[in-house]
């Protein structure tokens, strides 16, 4: 598996999103990036390079509404 995950915004936008080793995979519990499935609704915190992509610090699988 690789560290990217290409989500798409409720807009409808596409959005790069880098991990790290040190990147959070929360899945109701700590998780990997492989325990994401294609579809998952996920929440993305981190910062935005300049070119519009993330560098997560955490990702947490369900909706932050």
């Amino acid at each position: 598996m690789g560290n990217t995950i290409y989500l798409r915004t409720s807009s409808g936008q596409t959005v790069k999103v880098t991990t790290n080793g040190t990147t959070k995979v929360l899945i109701t519990k700590d998780g990997k990036l492989r325990n994401l499935g294609k579809g998952s609704t996920i929440v993305v915190r981190g910062s935005t390079g300049t070119d519009g992509s993330v560098t997560a610090n955490t990702v947490t699988k369900g909706s932050a509404r």
